[in-house]
């Protein structure tokens, strides 16, 4: 998936079409579940799986569901990836009938909330309050770097990561794929680096956090 996002008409776009951001909370709990996680060696699958279904999460069992997922948390959050823990808690999108995204669909799943029209602002402070969860848990992250996507418009991705061991845990903003790459999602990963190697450079942050 490249990180740079189709184009939107702007004729397509009314100006009275709702924007929202959906959230599910991450609370203090389900970050631990997570932290806890980073111990696992993730190039084994079932190790992911029996970690999840021992903190509680429902599994999709042998087969994917309708969007791909793996598991359920308690909270609700879907949970994808292969070798890897990948975690959306916030979309942000407009809602139009012809465009990428014709109903709130997130909005309607239980354990998320819409916030229709929010103040400027309250996408990235849903991200900064997942980051202080880890914080509080594994201290401050040991990579805080950002991507400036487009530097033009101002638009910058901050990924705040933590290393322990062979694995990485970065809490971040990215390209929404239900919503063909026009629109962002924030999630929580989990992902394999070797504990020698450097971290890529921002520009391939992108590409490296995905599932």
């Amino acid at each position: 998936m490249s990180d740079e996002p189709l184009d939107i008409d702007e004729d397509d776009e009314d100006e009275d079409d709702p924007w929202i951001v959906a959230t599910c909370p991450v609370g203090p709990e389900l970050a631990a579940q997570i932290a806890g996680m980073m111990e696992l060696d993730w190039t084994d699958g079932d190790a992911g799986e029996k970690a999840m279904t021992a903190a509680g999460w429902r599994s999709t069992g042998d087969y994917l569901g309708e969007l791909n997922e793996k598991a359920y948390t308690p909270a609700g959050h879907f949970v994808y990836g292969d070798e890897c823990l990948f975690m959306p808690f916030a979309y942000e999108y407009y809602v139009h009938p012809d465009g990428p995204m014709g109903e709130d669909f997130w909005g309607e799943l239980p354990g998320w909330q819409s916030l229709v029209d929010p103040p400027v602002g309250t996408f990235d402070a849903r991200i900064d309050s997942v980051v202080d969860q880890f914080t509080a848990l594994l201290g401050p992250p040991d990579h805080d770097v950002t991507h400036e996507r487009r530097p033009a418009l101002d638009h910058r991705w901050r990924y705040r990561i933590w290393r322990r061991g062979d694995n990485l845990l970065v809490v971040a903003p990215g390209l929404d794929g239900f919503s063909y790459s026009q629109f962002e999602h924030a999630f929580v990963q989990i992902r394999p680096l070797p504990a020698g190697a450097p971290l890529p450079p921002s520009t391939e942050l992108p590409g490296l956090f995905r599932w």
